[in-house]
């Protein structure tokens, strides 16, 4: 079986040069992805795997932004295609291994599905036979069932008809027995309206009385409630001023304490912005370690343009603290 060679970082950086220069020129973001590509490479120990490639083409572009994405697709296809010329015939060897464990997978499914089928078979043909059996038993059930339910019908209906003999002889009964409660109830209805008639009048006397006591009681509790209500909303209007003055006493001392703030913090941001340019100064890199092929012609042009981005920065992180702190008090007033 063929071995896999991994691409050295002179392959690599030849690949993507190749790339930047088919056209004759270098644009300043190519170039700025170039030495940003050169410096994560020179920081990676051991070989160059694919995905090792792909990790530091990533990290470089997330730093290179402006590079667009087509042109960043086509570099990493510079690169892989480079790999794959290094690499045809391992790469071949691979695609027929793997041609070859594809058609044994084919086999076995294949045979898996022949199996599943014949078990399907012989499963469907033990349900159909035990479907019949069932259908026999079924039927056999049913029969008897039927020969059941007549019998029963038969009982039913000589049952209904005694009962329908029983239920008449009750009736004839029922109704002499209605009769004469009717006359005894006749009786009493006539004597319990004469006893509800003198209830009614004294309901009616006792009602008068209620009535009249229940409009006192009324007038009395309406005015305690009025006084009650007076006495409420003037402990509202106390309680309101007093809200009122500790909130002109509050927002005094909020405004007090935001001015004593911004103050602080236009001392810190100025601090902070000097140390921030020294910090940056100090932190300069120095010459590249590693043996590289050139770039062309124009390479002294992007050092110059770096070294006036590098002049910006503690500029650039002294308006960031302050847009941050300015933010921070507008928040705090809100």
């Amino acid at each position: 079986m063929e071995t896999v060679e991994e691409l050295n970082l002179t392959e690599i950086l030849t690949a993507l040069q190749d790339f930047m220069t088919q056209d004759g020129a270098i644009s300043t973001e190519q170039r700025s992805f170039y030495q940003t590509f050169r410096q994560h490479l020179n920081t990676h120990e051991g070989v160059f795997r694919l995905e090792d490639i792909e990790r530091l083409l990533a990290a470089a572009k997330t730093e290179v932004p402006e590079i667009s994405e087509e042109e960043f697709v086509d570099m990493g296809e510079a690169i892989l295609t480079r790999y794959r010329v290094k690499n045809a015939d391992a790469i071949n060897e691979r695609i027929r291994l793997a041609a070859e464990e594809e058609a044994r997978k084919r086999a076995l499914a294949e045979a898996e599905r022949a199996a599943r089928e014949e078990e399907e078979r012989l499963r469907a043909e033990e349900e159909e036979r035990l479907r019949l059996e069932e259908e026999a038993r079924l039927h056999a059930e049913e029969e008897a069932r039927q020969a059941e339910e007549a019998e029963r019908l038969r009982l039913e209906e000589e049952e209904r008809q005694r009962q329908a003999e029983e239920a008449e002889r009750l009736r004839l009964e029922e109704e002499a027995r209605l009769r004469a409660e009717e006359e005894a109830r006749l009786a009493e209805e006539a004597r319990q309206a004469e006893e509800a008639e003198r209830l009614r009048l004294e309901e009616e006397e006792r009602q008068r009385q209620a009535e009249e006591a229940r409009l006192a009681e009324e007038a009395r509790l309406a005015e305690e409630a009025r006084l009650a209500e007076e006495a409420r909303l003037a402990e509202e209007a106390r309680l309101a001023e007093e809200a009122r003055l500790a909130e002109e006493a509050r927002l005094a001392e909020e405004a007090r304490l935001a001015e004593e703030a911004r103050l602080q913090a236009e001392l810190e941001a100025e601090a902070a912005a000097k140390q921030a340019y020294w910090e940056a100064q100090e932190n300069l890199p120095g010459d590249e370690a590693k043996i590289v092929p050139d770039l062309p012609s124009n390479a002294e042009a992007l050092a110059t343009e770096n070294a006036s981005e590098s002049l910006l920065l503690p500029k650039f992180i002294a308006g960031a603290v302050l847009i941050v702190v300015l933010g921070a008090l507008v928040a705090m007033l809100l």
